[in-house]
């Protein structure tokens, strides 16, 4: 398993923490307070792409894409 994948695994469990349990915690005068939900989505999205990366390129092609101007003026 990649670390990209051990990374998304971990965050999909801490998302599904905060859906379960709350954003916040507090037993007492103790809180306990867990990473915001964009974070995390955006966490989630930006290993999404890795992983997409890492097969493409175990498959032999490449993502890139090149884009030219074409000469004329904007």
């Amino acid at each position: 398993m990649s670390t990209a994948q051990q990374r998304l695994d971990g965050v999909r469990a801490q998302i599904d923490e905060v859906l379960k349990k709350g954003q916040r915690t507090r037993k007492g005068d103790r809180e306990l307070q867990r990473a915001e939900l964009a974070s995390l989505r955006m966490l989630e999205a930006e290993y999404i792409k890795q992983l997409s990366r890492e097969s493409a390129g175990k498959a032999g092609r490449s993502r890139t894409v090149r884009l030219y101007h074409g000469g004329k003026g904007i």
